[in-house]
């Protein structure tokens, strides 16, 4: 239990209280393998416009109960603590203005009823999180740090800035060094004053913002309990016993900013082509081989994307490592994605017809026989341009593909199989989507550049499908690793690099993502970043911190960051 304890600096703290009151402020050589030159494009990497700022949405209400009138109703009077949100004290003031019962007064020492902190009966339970800007290396933070910081203003990873409505943290924490963020539009202070964090509740947090892990722990995670998390607050009513009876039928809010049934994790991955040197190394190693750090991943999210390039086909010879570029994979392979607990399978790669259309349909009958879900591809134009459609926990999410670059072999007919087009269709079934109410990602097996930046032109393509309402744009294609951009209130990542494939021959090729994006009462919360490297041609082992601290300030250096 956290105690409230008065510090012999109180004098010190006197003018901060003044001024928040006055609303102041793993490498085994296989033999002879060649090494591939591809050549880098020299490139001047595009200007990044400022993050957009994002607004958060408040929590869900349910309409306010109606109670029988009386013949005469008392009328009770209504206040709030100066540091309950502002989110709850708009709330009750709401109640005040609608219920015959209750009149909002100013003062809360004039009241029958006030809202306070970890105080009375309970109304509403917040979970808090610290979050910086997404261009933020650091994952996890102590506890102490938090507490530290907030009195003096400094951590190791920046100033803390507390939310407005992380100001209830007063009675825990003391005074804040900092003033308080601005209710709405918080996101685009902290990212002007980067390094920076701030302390706000869970379902505030945006998109270009990324969740520190507290000692290891997030409410975001699969296995969370919030039993033993220490950033939560109870906002209660505390009062005349009728008049709190009465605020707490009519409270609208839920009873907890945290609700594990309306969390949906969708992760997302990169290039993956079981054939040449990876098929050769699963032979010598054993089929799930790959599968080593990467599993766990994948079965952490509730749904979890691969975009498999290559057709399985029964009369696939065995694989040769230094083979030439037409692939099929041999079936047992598929017990590796099985394994991984693969949910949805991404058809837009340009190599889906390699092995001949013939193969590519029997691929489709495994997936179909297996329960797995595809998008961006299929049996013919018809069945291509079908998204995949999401309903979990309350949270409406599509996928939808297309493949710009061919070649037109691999593209999808009105007869035969394949990949879907890009085209104008393409534009409008996302707008669509969104008009329905999904929260679009929309993938596109592009061009494959082996830089970090995207060319001029692939930002503008990749940037219309914000535009047309996707709330992500993924790069299936991009066998070396690119950058990310916040763009119009939507999220890009282009190019998530290899997942499982033998490209050993330059760090960015070897240099993986999985992007885990987490939904929450119907709206994107956040997108964590798992990072990786290919060993052994095969094998993505998760990044030491020193690999990924390089990767990712790579990645946000060319993204202007």
């Amino acid at each position: 239990m956290l105690e409230l304890v008065i510090m012999p600096n109180f004098c010190h703290r006197i003018l901060p209280v003044l001024l928040l009151l006055c609303g102041c402020r793993m490498d085994t050589a296989l033999p002879n393998l060649p090494t591939a030159v591809y050549p880098i494009m020299p490139i001047t990497p595009p200007p990044t416009p400022p993050v957009t700022p994002l607004v958060t949405t408040p929590l869900a209400t349910t309409p306010l109960p109606t109670l029988a009138p009386t013949a005469s109703p008392e009328l009770f009077t209504l206040s709030a603590q100066t540091a309950v949100p502002p989110e709850l004290q708009t709330t009750a003031q709401t109640i005040a203005a609608n219920s015959p019962l209750f009149r909002w007064v100013d003062d809360p020492t004039a009241a029958d009823v006030v809202i306070a902190i970890n105080e009375g009966t309970p109304l509403s339970r917040w979970l808090y999180v610290v979050a910086a800007p997404f261009a933020t290396v650091a994952d996890d933070i102590d506890l102490e740090v938090v507490e530290s910081g907030w009195a003096s203003g400094t951590t190791p990873l920046g100033s803390l800035y507390p939310a407005a409505s992380g100001l209830g943290w007063t009675a825990v924490f003391g005074m804040p060094f900092h003033l308080s963020l601005p209710e709405t539009d918080f996101s685009p202070v902290l990212w002007q004053n980067r390094p920076a964090l701030t302390l706000l509740p869970l379902h505030q947090l945006v998109p270009d913002l990324k969740l520190l892990t507290i000692n290891g722990r997030s409410p975001l995670d699969p296995n969370f309990d919030p039993a033993s998390y220490p950033l939560q607050l109870t906002f209660g009513a505390m009062g005349r016993e009728t008049a709190v009876s009465q605020l707490k039928a009519l409270w609208p809010l839920p009873a907890s900013n945290y609700n594990p049934q309306k969390i949906t994790r969708v992760a997302l991955s990169g290039v993956t082509a079981l054939v040449r040197a990876t098929a050769y190394q699963m032979e010598l190693n054993g089929i799930l081989y790959p599968a080593q750090d990467v599993a766990p991943v994948f079965q952490a999210a509730d749904f979890a994307h691969v975009s498999n390039e290559v057709a399985f086909a029964p009369n696939c010879p065995p694989p040769n490592p230094v083979g030439g570029t037409s692939f099929c994979s041999s079936e047992a392979y598929f017990a590796l994605l099985q394994a991984l607990g693969i949910d949805a399978i991404e058809l837009t790669g340009n190599h889906l017809n390699d092995w001949g259309q013939e193969n590519l349909l029997y691929t489709l009958d495994l997936y179909d026989k297996a329960g797995l879900q595809t998008f961006g591809g299929g049996r013919d134009l018809t069945d291509a341009a079908q998204p995949l459609r999401l309903d979990h926990h309350g949270n409406k999410i599509a996928l939808t593909g297309c493949n710009p670059y061919g070649p037109v072999y691999a593209w999808a007919t009105d007869s035969t199989p394949g990949a879907r087009p890009c085209d104008e269709a393409f534009l409008r079934q996302i707008s669509q989507l969104r008009d329905e109410g999904y929260l679009v990602l929309a993938t596109q097996q592009y061009a494959e550049y082996y830089h970090y930046p995207p060319t001029p032109q692939q930002q503008a393509d990749f940037r219309r499908l914000i535009e047309a309402g996707a709330t992500a744009v993924s790069g299936s294609q991009g066998h070396h690793a690119q950058t990310f951009e916040f763009y119009n209130g939507g999220f890009i990542h282009y190019g998530l690099g290899n997942l499982f494939f033998d490209q050993m021959d330059m760090l960015g090729t070897r240099q993986t993502f999985i992007d885990t994006y987490v939904f929450y009462n119907g709206r994107l919360l956040t997108i964590t970043l798992w990072t990786g490297l290919i060993e052994n041609w095969a094998y993505p082992r998760q990044a030491t911190p020193a690999e990924r601290e390089q990767a990712l300030q790579t990645l946000f250096q060319v993204a202007g960051w």
